[in-house]
């Protein structure tokens, strides 16, 4: 079944439905890892933002303690991995980054720098070794007790309500990106770019041309904001070696790189967020109780 509601099941039903789909993909994950490195990290914490989305949801309904402390039991299985996805990602931006700047096929670029990241993803690697033995068994705790969350009272009031003060912290984080352009504030609006483009997807049944398109943009927004997070955070971590004088060279180079490419995603990022987010946030949240009612 696709990341979505649908309109003729009970609401309570398909909620949970998505909470157990996703938290069973995690655990297929987790219990078959892909061959290939990095895939398997990546997908278990897809599948546990998906699914942090979704549980925002209900929150109304189960109640903002309850909902946080599940919050924070699958945001800390996310952390098992965190250092050790955050090595494969910076390698994999740095990777990109070199070859894109290769004008030559046999010129080979920054190598210091290379062998620095695959160091340290192969260091996080031996160290986080077995991690899945300690999410599986967190993972079906999990699912058992959100399963058991009472929903028989949830209605697509509240659900559209929970996405559109979603909405609502989306501008309020693009007028302060707008207002202090710094990584940090890109980053943190990203997060709601991405809590959005989610919950748009669950809802797409309620009208699949609108809010199909509205999840595209958001996707598009997602995309833009987290390639720029990514040039951001390898930066930050190549300046800590700063002092190191056989880096020195290397990194002036990617530090011209990097702030180029942000440059222009963080331009191109601010001019999708103010058409994505120009509808003022009582509209929005019209126009989408106006989708719920045409179900009845």
């Amino acid at each position: 079944m696709g990341f979505r509601l649908k309109l003729r099941e009970p609401l309570s039903e398909g909620l949970k439905r998505v909470f157990r789909e996703q938290i069973d993909s995690a655990l297929h994950r987790c219990e078959n890892p892909a061959k290939q490195r990095g895939v398997t990290v990546h997908e278990v914490r897809k599948h546990l933002k998906k699914l942090r989305a979704a549980m925002r949801l209900a929150a109304g309904e189960v109640g903002k303690n309850c909902h946080a402390c599940e919050d924070r039991c699958v945001r800390k299985i996310g952390r098992l991995v965190s250092d050790l996805r955050d090595s494969q990602v910076r390698l994999q931006t740095f990777v990109e980054l070199r070859d894109q700047a290769v004008k030559h096929p046999e010129q080979q670029l920054f190598p210091r720098t290379e062998e620095l990241l695959l160091l340290e993803r192969e260091s996080f690697s031996a160290a986080f070794a077995g991690w899945q033995t300690q999410a599986i068994p967190q993972l079906e705790r999990v699912k058992a007790r959100l399963l058991d969350w009472p929903l028989e009272g949830l209605t697509w009031k509240q659900i559209c309500g929970a996405v559109a003060k979603i909405y609502k912290r989306g501008q309020r984080e693009l007028a302060k990106t707008i207002d202090d352009p710094v990584p940090e504030n890109f980053h943190e609006w990203r997060k709601r770019v991405k809590d959005i483009w989610y919950q748009l997807r669950i809802l797409q049944p309620l009208n699949r041309v609108v809010l199909e398109e509205m999840a595209h943009d958001a996707e598009v927004l997602g995309e833009l904001l987290g390639r720029e997070h990514d040039l951001d955070f390898l930066l930050a971590r190549l300046e800590k070696e700063s002092g190191d004088e056989a880096l020195a060279g290397e990194l002036a180079q990617l530090q011209k790189l990097i702030g180029k490419r942000c440059k222009r995603l963080r331009r191109d990022a601010l001019e999708l967020g103010r058409r994505f987010y120009a509808e003022p946030f009582k509209a929005f949240a019209k126009r989408i109780s106006i989708f719920v009612g045409k179900q009845g």
